[in-house]
């Protein structure tokens, strides 16, 4: 077992350099999903993303097994 567990957790910025730099936007979109109101069409949240493990003063942080995890499962799937 870990001694510190805080030590795995990662905050948005590595999130966004493990998932292909991604931006910020691509990060809120892929947590919550996009309303377009010129089409009305809704595209929903990507399902299989990491929710983030803790909150902090607002900060959010992922469990960096689980971000590695998904981003090794979409290079294979663009491979």
């Amino acid at each position: 077992m870990n001694p510190n567990p805080t030590s795995t957790l990662i905050p948005a910025p590595a999130v966004r350099l493990i998932c292909g730099g991604i931006s910020d936007m691509t990060l809120y979109r892929w947590l919550n999903g996009e309303f377009d109101p010129r089409t009305g069409k809704a595209t929903p949240p990507v399902a299989d993303f990491p929710k983030p493990a803790r909150v902090i003063n607002r900060r959010r942080y992922w469990s960096r097994a689980e971000v590695e995890r998904f981003a090794a499962g979409r290079r294979v799937d663009a491979a």
